[in-house]
């Protein structure tokens, strides 16, 4: 098997999906197609993404220099994902992502397989799924082993 490490950079890259809804821009490229897909999104206050669950593994890395936590919701409870932190998130489950109200945030995400295969499919009606309120992004926890038990 003959594998070697390399560098894929925006501009090499094969783009599958750019879209920006406002000022939440989401870019989408391939590495090792069918394999691993990844790509970012610059969140603005009050921007959510409905919950949804995937086809495969998600993980979810929180920009170190965002100006803000990132709120992800599973099992029914908000949940503060800190500036440099890693969410997992295994193959369909639940989860959905909200920016606070007053500061933004950018993710990098990375799939297990082509981000067309992978898609979203939505869990609740996505209009009247609403952002992070004041008072829960007040009372999200910090995710920890200890938290979730």
């Amino acid at each position: 098997m003959n594998q070697q490490p390399y560098i894929i950079y925006p501009s090499e890259g094969k783009q599958v999906e750019a879209g920006q809804v406002g000022e939440v821009v989401n870019t989408c490229y391939i590495n090792e197609p069918g394999q691993v897909s990844f790509g970012v999104i610059d969140y603005v206050p009050g921007w959510r993404i409905p919950l949804h669950h995937h086809t495969t593994w998600e993980l979810i890395i929180i920009d170190k220099s965002s100006a803000a936590p990132g709120y992800t919701l599973f099992d029914g409870r908000w949940w503060r994902a800190e500036p440099g932190c890693g969410v997992f998130l295994p193959m369909g489950y639940p989860h959905a992502w909200s920016c606070g109200n007053s500061k933004g945030f950018k993710m990098l995400w990375v799939y297990g397989d082509l981000a067309e295969k992978a898609g979203r499919t939505y869990d609740c009606d996505p209009a009247s799924f609403q952002a992070i309120t004041e008072e829960q992004e007040r009372d999200a926890k910090i995710w920890s082993s200890q938290a979730n038990k």
